[in-house]
């Protein structure tokens, strides 16, 4: 499997996991949020950080990556354990583009919900809560008729830690098919009212263009 789609596969597979499953098995703390979503965003105006993709069972891996979110956009570069920049990310409003780095490759919106068709449920915007540290609420999600999944057996967690913006989302865990896989991504670090502008960034137009 392409380096990079391995990337692309274990975050989308945590959030279908997360916002999909019938029947699922939530352990979950509700964080104390010294501000709403809207707050938070007209507070501080934008925030960064960086964390870990840490995978086990049949896809083992360790990633990590640097985030800047600002308003309902967010920026995220992920390294692998050399250092290099693999893969840029980047959720617009309700655009979704991702530049595979190292095979020189783009993808738009249109073309990652064809391969992930949950996409279609799960909004860019909903990501990006889940980067500024808030619930992305995705239980009261419609799912269109055709949505097929196929996991049985899910167990998912979120855990929060306290930051100057109150206890807020920092880590989610999930495993599948009674323990076989597990996959972690945590935040380590949050600032608020600060970015790394070297993320915020445009698409080179003659990857665009291929």
């Amino acid at each position: 499997m392409n380096y990079n789609r391995f990337i692309l596969v274990l975050i989308m597979s945590f959030f279908v996991l997360s916002n999909c499953s019938q029947k699922p098995a939530f352990g979950m703390i509700i964080p104390d949020y010294k501000w709403s979503y809207e707050e938070l965003k007209s507070e501080y105006k934008q925030c960064r950080g960086k964390g870990q993709l840490i995978s086990k069972g049949e896809l083992q891996g360790k990633l990590t990556f640097y985030f800047t979110v600002r308003n309902d956009s967010t920026y995220i570069q992920f390294r692998d354990f050399l250092g290099r920049r693999t893969l840029y990310l980047q959720l617009l409003g309700n655009e979704f583009y991702a530049w595979d780095i190292l095979q020189d490759k783009w993808f738009l919106t249109t073309q990652i919900q064809s391969q992930y068709p949950f996409l279609i449920v799960l909004e860019p915007t909903d990501l990006t809560r889940y980067f500024w540290g808030i619930d992305p609420q995705l239980r009261g999600k419609e799912y269109p008729k055709d949505f097929m999944f196929d996991h049985k057996s899910i167990s998912i967690s979120f855990q929060t830690k306290p930051d100057a913006a109150g206890s807020m989302v920092s880590k989610a865990m999930f495993q599948i098919n009674d323990n076989q896989n597990q996959i972690e991504i945590e935040i380590e670090e949050r600032e608020y009212g600060m970015s790394y502008p070297r993320l915020i960034r445009a698409i080179p137009s003659t990857i665009l263009h291929n």
